[in-house]
């Protein structure tokens, strides 16, 4: 399959997921695979998830638009049927910085980090943050906040168990023409390094 083209939308409703206008903006198929447990960084999260099952979440079905100075993404897939516990169900879009990186199953690494756009549907009471955020990922787990606000924001929603969220941000976050997805199952637990990642980059076109 060829690269995932970037269709240039109008209107202010874009950033809805049920939106007419995605009906003209080509979708792909993201395939996702559990981030490696060889990766992860944290001690307590290895011995925490030894012998446990996560990252079966996916595929992913990936559509790029852009407004403007905008990048919109919409990612759709189906969630688990049980409801989520401690944690929040969540997907980001994360965008190396050349397009010569490694894979992107670890989510970056300390030696060449990604940024990350991540929504989640709903925080712990104690969290102050907003539904959607961008970070920088340098590994499984290894996330800290952007130095400067990019202005991220989202919209989601949910039929059934299937999640469609709307993710917008700078779109010179695409500069180097390729992106990866990680999605994070609630009910499982999941979160930081523990979740569902990319398989391969998805190429993105002119």
């Amino acid at each position: 399959m060829g690269a995932l083209t970037v269709t240039e939308v109008d209107g202010e409703g874009a950033l809805d997921p049920g939106d007419p206008a995605w009906g003209a903006v080509t979708a792909t198929e993201v395939t996702l695979v559990p981030v490696p447990f060889d990766a992860q960084m944290n001690a307590y999260v290895r011995a925490a998830w030894t012998g446990r099952e996560y990252g079966r979440s996916g595929p992913v079905e990936l559509a790029l638009a852009e407004q403007g100075d905008r990048l919109l993404a919409r990612l759709s897939w189906e969630g688990s049927a049980e409801p989520p516990g401690e944690f929040s169900d969540a997907v980001a879009l994360f965008f190396p910085p050349t397009a010569g990186t490694a894979s992107p199953v670890t989510i970056g690494t300390r030696a060449e980090p990604v940024s990350l756009w991540l929504w989640r549907d709903r925080l712990p009471v104690q969290q102050a943050l907003p539904s959607a955020t961008q970070l920088v990922a340098a590994g499984p787990g290894v996330f800290r906040p952007e130095s400067a606000d990019a202005g991220v924001s989202a919209r989601s929603s949910r039929s059934g168990r299937k999640w469609t969220v709307v993710l917008a941000g700078p779109r010179q976050a695409l500069a180097a023409q390729r992106v990866g997805v990680a999605v994070w199952d609630g009910s499982n637990d999941e979160r930081a390094g523990i979740g569902a990642v990319s398989a391969a980059w998805t190429e993105v076109g002119s």
